[in-house]
This record gives structure tokens, C-alpha cells and sequence, in this order.
């Protein structure tokens, strides 16, 4: 992500911060050092208003000795209806120079990412989704957490 696309994102998630009302925040903690491929992050909530404009974002902690400057996610979705749809992601950890993004605190690093800045559902009720490593290797290891928020945008 080049600087003016990251201080793009930093001014937005700025400006929806002001400006939204948080229906759901879930911090999942991995409990091993590793993220197994058949390990899923599971995120569970209840939209009400189809007509509400929403944000997602999900924030990474990560250590700083992680080994690559991405991860790959698969997300699977289950709509209020029964049905499903499978995405891939790439969650960027770095800048095109290496340099990590996002804040440190000591070895330990949150990097903030916009799923949807602009999220609209089309069904009321319990969303799923769960997230998997999906990377070229089956025992991640430096991802510590991750923290999906969905918000409402005024």
C-alpha cells in the first residue's frame, strides 16, 4: 500500500470514527502461536436495518518478527437465508518499501484494515463469517489476533 493510499485510509478511518455508532466488535485471540489452515475465526451478528449504510473493518495484531507482509484470509459468509459465498483476501501488513503499517507497541503490531468502507446488507437477521488462513504455508505463526467491527456510516 503506497503512503498516500495509507494516509487515505487513516483520514477515513478517522472520519468513521467521528461519525458511525459500532453495532458489533468481537476480538478473537488465537490460543496457539499458530494458525492452523482447519482453525476459523468465527464472527457472529444481527443486522436490523437494510436500509442503514455500514463500515467493517477488522484489526490484526501481529508481532513484528511476522514472516511475511501479507496474509491471506479466506472468508467464509453465511447470510440470514441459509446461503453462503467463499472470498479470498489479502490483509497488508507492509508497505511497498517492507515497512509495517499500522501502530506498534513494544514487538507487537495493530494494523487496521477496511473490509468495506461502504457496506450495505440486503437481509435482516445473523450473519456469519469465518475467517482462514489461507496462505502457501500450514502453520502460521505472529498472528496473535484479530478484531472485526462493524459500524453504522452517517
Amino acid at each position: 500500500m503506497s503512503v498516500s493510499r495509507w494516509l487515505i485510509f487513516l483520514i477515513f478511518s478517522f472520519f468513521i470514527s467521528c461519525n458511525s455508532d459500532q453495532i458489533y466488535s468481537n476480538k478473537i485471540t488465537l490460543d496457539s502461536p499458530y494458525w492452523l489452515y482447519k482453525d476459523s475465526l468465527k464472527y457472529e451478528f444481527t443486522i436490523t436495518d437494510t436500509a442503514q449504510n455500514y463500515t467493517m473493518e477488522l484489526d490484526v495484531n501481529h508481532i513484528d518478527t511476522f514472516g511475511f507482509e501479507n496474509c491471506y484470509v479466506q472468508i467464509h459468509s453465511v447470510y440470514p437465508d441459509g446461503t453462503s459465498k467463499n472470498d479470498v483476501l489479502s490483509l497488508e501488513f507492509a508497505d511497498a518499501s517492507g515497512q509495517w503499517l499500522g501502530k506498534n507497541s513494544g514487538s507487537k503490531w495493530l494494523v487496521p484494515i477496511a473490509l468495506q468502507p461502504v457496506a450495505r446488507f440486503k437481509q435482516t437477521g445473523k450473519y456469519t463469517m469465518a475467517f482462514y488462513q489461507h496462505n502457501r504455508v500450514d502453520s502460521l505463526a505472529g498472528i496473535e489476533s484479530m478484531k472485526l467491527m462493524i459500524s453504522k456510516l452517517k
